[in-house]
């Protein structure tokens, strides 16, 4: 069981390491065209995206601890090994989204939706930096149980971010006839169903790893690639078009 887990685990690896080689020429394409006009709805897409970059690195990093066999008793190696630190900078790119949107569909800030999206979203950090170490080490709860909780914590933060998202993207990809702005409008209704649907894949993987399954399932792989999808799907229809006008 021991040596299935390192070679699942190596997989993984290779597989996240074609992900970060796909993302980071993607990001650099962002940045080019950033450079170009700077506009400020590209620049929060280039944060949001570097978020989700940051994650796959420290995602594919507690591969490698595993596949190497690295073994630190840290906090700092915790929350790299069990997916925290990358959820934690999703949680924070998840937020940014929502800025995103009010600055593409709002005319202001609704204030009961902007405390919701705060408090949610910064005790969703507080969990996976705080409480989940206390729940595991002081109390002796299931660790997989626990990533689950994580896991649907931050789908929720997405549902509550990106849902109302996708809604508006939809609606003006309706409403506008000009060819440009229905491609720009697409990409981003694409990017909020693809990201939505990274950590609804990845607590389904870890229900199944609770259930007995050494992990890594369809839905693992499912989950990064919606990742790049959701990326270069904004790219292409967004930020790309953005960057000629």
């Amino acid at each position: 069981m021991f040596q299935l887990n390192i070679q699942l685990n190596f997989i993984g690896m290779i597989f996240e390491l074609f992900i970060i080689i796909i993302a980071a020429v993607l990001l650099v394409l962002i940045i080019k065209k950033y450079l170009i006009k700077r506009h400020k709805l590209t620049r929060l897409l280039l944060f949001i995206f570097l978020g989700y970059f940051i994650a796959i690195i420290f995602s594919w990093l507690s591969k490698v601890f595993v596949v190497a066999q690295i073994n630190i008793d840290t906090y700092l190696y915790n929350i790299i090994f069990d997916f925290r630190l990358s959820e934690f900078f999703v949680t924070i790119a998840i937020f940014l989204s929502y800025i995103l949107k009010v600055n593409v569909f709002e005319k202001g800030y609704i204030t009961w939706q902007k405390y919701i999206v705060i408090i949610y979203g910064t005790f969703t950090c507080f969990f996976i930096l705080v409480f989940y170490e206390v729940f595991h080490v002081f109390l002796n709860v299931d660790e997989t149980i626990l990533t689950i909780i994580a896991f649907l914590m931050v789908f929720i933060y997405m549902t509550i971010v990106y849902g109302p998202f996708l809604r508006r993207s939809v609606e003006s990809f309706r409403a506008v006839e000009e060819s440009t702005y229905k491609k720009a409008f697409l990409s981003l209704a694409i990017m909020s169903i693809s990201f939505m649907l990274i950590f609804f894949n990845f607590a389904i993987d870890r229900v199944f790893i609770f259930l007995g399954s050494p992990g890594f399932t369809l839905f693992y792989y499912l989950a990064w690639i919606f990742a790049i999808i959701g990326i270069f799907g904004a790219y292409y229809g967004y930020i790309r078009p953005k960057a000629r006008e």
